[in-house]
This record gives structure tokens, sequence and C-alpha cells, in this order.
């Protein structure tokens, strides 16, 4: 019985992924499905505590952005790993001039304090998410600790170069071609660095597209986890 792990990414909540707990529990009747949660709109849930992995016998993790690297470095013997609008490296550095600027990023820290659901409001717009209160129904804006974890992840993004794992699981990457958050370079790049890995690319959804297109999406994703049993 393998289990089902899915992460979110910067800006948005747990909530996002009503729509693919529903079509795994519906297709995966016995394997349970954990959603873990970088804590922008409540509590924070990061990691999988061993009373969780002694539930089933492998994990398989489902991340976007930045949850997916962050499914890449946990400490868990991932059977596969599944990614939208993936990337090891998020900004501009040296000899790699595609990603994003990381001034953008100090301005983004910079307009959090003075106005973030402004902020949360134009990045999911940007994602292709034309519903801003659907990364957090009912929530307007995140509270002081909720804005504390997004200025540590837009940080984090900042520096982010994640390393290749030592051992790689079968990964597949599905990526937009009109993702104007993370460029389709930044899927290939990652692709390119974990040996195996497949990139599978879709025409339009934006960085959100997992939630803006689930239903395209998961064919495929559902095609992979059937293929590692």
């Amino acid at each position: 019985m393998t289990g089902l792990v899915l992460l979110h990414g910067w800006g948005y909540g747990s909530h996002v992924w009503q729509a693919w707990t529903k079509a795994f529990t519906d297709q995966f009747t016995d394997r349970p499905v954990v959603l873990l949660d970088a804590g922008y709109f409540g509590p924070e849930r990061l990691d999988l505590p061993a009373s969780v992995l002694e539930t089933a016998d492998g994990w398989i993790g489902v991340g976007h952005s930045l949850g997916f690297a962050r499914l890449l470095g946990m400490a868990v013997p991932w059977r596969g790993l599944i990614g939208f609008g993936a990337f090891l490296r998020f900004c501009v550095k040296p000899g790699r001039e595609t990603g994003t600027p990381p001034e953008i990023l100090d301005a983004m820290l910079a307009r959090l304090d003075v106005a973030p659901a402004e902020v949360l409001r134009r990045f999911t717009k940007r994602c292709g998410q034309p519903a801003p209160d659907f990364i957090s129904p009912g929530i307007a804006s995140p509270d002081d600790t909720g804005l504390s974890r997004l200025r540590r992840d837009l940080r984090l993004l900042q520096d982010l170069d994640a390393p290749t794992p030592k051992t790689v699981p079968p990964v597949l990457l599905l990526h937009a071609k009109d993702d104007r958050i993370a460029p389709q370079a930044l899927a290939e790049e990652t692709r390119d660095a974990l040996p195996g890995a497949r990139l599978e690319t879709f025409a339009t959804g934006g960085h959100a597209l997992p939630f803006t297109r689930s239903e395209d999406c998961l064919p495929p994703a559902l095609e992979f986890i059937n293929g590692l049993r």
C-alpha cells in the first residue's frame, strides 16, 4: 500500500489539492493521502512523522513549484515524485541567466509588509489563477505567523540551488509553456539534473497548471503512479 503526499508552492495553501485528493481517493481507495502545508494561512506541516511513515510501505510525492524541491530534499525513500512548475533553482545566478531576478523577490518582500493581500493577489494572477481566494478560502490575508513564513520562503527561493540527491526516484515533471513564474528552461534544467526524469509540457495552464487544468494533468499523473506499483 503506497501512500501519497502532496505539497503546494509559495503563496498557496493545502486546500488547492481538493480535486486531486478526491481523484486519488476515488482511484486508490486503499492508499493514505497526506496534505503537507507551508503554514501561510494556518498550521505548518512540512514533514512526515515516523508514525505517518509507518502507515504505508512506500510514498509518492506530488509537489507544486517550491513544494517539489522541498519533497525532493526530504529524508523519505520516495517511490516516485511528480512535479508541477518544478525547479531546483529559481533565481538568476552567475552563469545561469534563466530564472527570476532576485531583486523582484526583494520588492515582494518589501511590499508584503505594506499590502500582503495585494502581493498575493498579483502573484496568483501571474500564476494564471483567476480567483485569489482559491488558495485560502475565507482568509483575506495571512496573519503575522503566516507573513513570517511567506518572507522566509521568498528568501529561500532567492538562495535555492537544490543539490541532486544520491538516489533519485522515478520523476515525472509536468509544465506549462506559458508559465510566467518558472520558465520552461528551469523545468528542462530540473529534468536534466535528475537521471531518468521525464518532462511533459502543456501549451497553456500557467504556473497554477495542476489547478487550472487538473482534468488534463490527472491522467498522466495517475498513469505514472500506476506504473510504480
